[in-house]
């Protein structure tokens, strides 16, 4: 391996630190938010985080659609 290939393996494992601690500090300032907002809502009467979810999470429909008929023998 030349010096080169050293030197980009060597910023490669820096890079995926710096890309690690990132994630890392952006999932903890959204637990921080989560657990801030849990405990604050009800002081201010703001919905709770279920019903929270329930407004703004996911809206999941099955579409109607009728099966085929399958005929027995």
């Amino acid at each position: 391996m030349s010096w080169l290939g050293f030197v980009l393996v060597i910023l490669g494992i820096w890079l995926a630190f710096k890309v690690a601690g990132v994630v890392l500090r952006l999932i903890v300032t959204v637990l921080i938010v989560i657990a801030a907002y849990w405990w604050l809502a009800p002081y201010f009467g703001w919905p709770t985080l279920g019903e929270l979810f329930h407004v703004l999470g996911p809206d999941v429909h099955m579409p109607d659609m009728s099966l085929p008929e399958l005929k027995l023998p």
